[in-house]
C-alpha cells in the first residue's frame, strides 16, 4: 500500500509538506519494505541497528505518590526494597557518556516511579541540557505540577512532558488512578501548556490515555477535550507489563505467534535502573534480566555487547528463547511503525 492511499484528498491537502516527505521516506525505507514482506508471508527481517541507543531511560526514582491499577508499581511498591532513588553521581556518569557519544539520543529521566517526587529533578534535567543533550522527555502523572515545580521544569530546559491522565471525568479517573486528583491534574496540565509555550514555543506537551475496561467509554471525550490544547494526544493499548498486572479482560490471549516480529525494544534503547543495572525491556521493572551494569561498563559497550547481540539474533531468527521474551504477553501490542 502506498502512503496516503486511505487518506481523503481534502485531508491530504492539509498535511504540511515536511510531514508528507517524512512519511514517504518511511514508506520507502528498507525496514518498511521488510515489514511488508513479513506481514504477507512471515519472512524474517533484520532491523537496522544504531551505534548507540536512540533512547536512554534513567530510572531516577521508583517512588510514586499514586497506586494506579494498570501500573506494576501498585504491586511492587509493597516491597520496600523496590523503592529508592538513583544516586546523583551515577546519573551524572550516564549523562556524561551520552553527551559525549550521542547527544541526539533522547534522555528520559524517569522509570518505575513518578519523577516529580524528586525535588531535584530540575537540577538533573538542567545538568543534562548544559552537557549538550538535545532532547529530554519525562512522563508524569501531573499531580505534583504546582506553580513552582512548573517554573523549575520549564527553566531547566525540559523539551517534552507527557502527562498520563487516562480519563475524561473525575469518577473514571478515581477508578483508574485510585485517587481524586482529576481537576487538579487537568488544571495543572493546562497551566503548564500555557506557561511552557510562553517561555519556549518549541516545548512539546503530550497527554496520554491507556485504554482499559474502566475508561473505554471516555476515549472520544478525552480526545475531543485535549485536541486543541496539547501538542499530542496519545492513546496506548493496555499492557500487562510482563504479567505484573492482570489482563482486565481486554488482552488477546493465545495469539498466533507465527508472525511474531522482532521486538522494537531490543533495537530502540536501554533502561538504567536506580542502581545502574541495564535492562532492555520496559517490563523488567525489577531488573531481573539485566544486560549490563554502568557501574562497571559503558553504555556503548553494553549496547554493542554480546548479551544484546545474542538476544537480537534470537528475535531475528524467531526463537525468542530469552526467559523474559519467552513468556511475554505484550509482544503483539509492541510494534514497529507500519505494523
Amino acid at each position: 500500500m502506498k502512503p496516503f492511499t486511505m487518506i481523503p484528498k481534502s485531508v491530504k491537502k492539509k498535511i504540511p509538506d515536511p510531514i508528507k516527505k517524512a512519511i514517504r521516506k518511511i514508506y520507502k525505507s528498507r525496514l518498511y519494505r521488510d515489514i511488508e514482506k513479513f506481514k504477507k508471508n512471515g519472512t524474517r527481517f533484520r532491523p537496522p541497528l544504531s551505534d548507540f541507543p536512540g533512547i536512554v531511560r534513567l530510572e531516577t526514582t521508583t517512588r510514586c505518590n499514586l497506586h494506579c491499577a494498570h501500573c506494576p508499581h501498585s504491586v511492587l511498591s509493597k516491597d520496600k526494597n523496590f523503592l529508592g532513588d538513583m544516586d546523583k553521581s551515577l546519573y551524572f556518569r550516564a549523562i556524561d557518556e551520552i553527551a559525549k557519544e550521542s547527544p541526539e539520543t533522547i534522555v528520559r529521566p524517569f522509570g518505575g516511579g513518578e519523577p516529580l517526587v524528586r525535588t531535584d529533578l530540575a537540577e538533573l534535567i538542567g545538568y543534562a541540557k548544559k552537557k549538550g543533550i538535545q532532547k529530554i522527555s519525562i512522563n508524569s502523572n501531573g499531580t505534583l505540577l504546582t506553580k513552582n515545580r512548573r517554573a523549575e521544569l520549564i527553566k531547566s530546559g525540559l523539551d517534552h512532558l507527557e502527562v498520563s491522565i487516562d480519563a475524561a471525568t473525575p469518577d473514571t479517573y478515581t477508578k483508574v488512578r485510585q485517587a481524586d486528583f482529576f481537576r487538579k491534574v487537568v488544571d495543572y496540565t493546562i497551566a503548564f501548556i500555557d506557561e511552557s509555550k510562553h517561555f519556549n514555543r518549541n516545548n512539546k506537551i503530550t497527554v496520554s490515555f491507556v485504554l482499559q475496561k474502566d475508561n473505554y467509554h471516555e476515549l472520544e471525550d478525552f480526545k475531543r477535550f485535549w485536541k486543541d490544547k496539547a501538542d499530542n494526544v496519545t492513546i496506548r493499548p493496555y499492557h500487562q507489563h510482563g504479567g505484573f498486572v492482570d489482563a482486565h479482560g481486554n488482552f488477546i490471549k493465545n495469539a498466533d505467534s507465527t508472525y511474531r516480529h522482532p521486538c522494537p525494544y531490543v533495537w530502540r534503547g536501554l533502561i538504567i535502573s536506580i542502581h545502574g543495572k541495564v535492562c532492555f525491556c520496559e517490563s523488567d521493572w525489577t531488573a531481573e534480566h539485566t544486560v549490563g551494569d554502568i557501574c562497571h561498563q559503558s553504555i556503548k559497550g553494553i549496547w554493542q555487547g554480546p548479551e544484546l547481540h545474542r538476544l537480537r539474533e534470537q528475535h531475528i531468527a524467531g526463537t525468542f528463547d530469552h526467559p523474559l521474551c519467552n513468556v511475554c504477553p505484550d509482544w503483539q501490542k509492541i510494534k514497529w511503525p507500519g505494523m
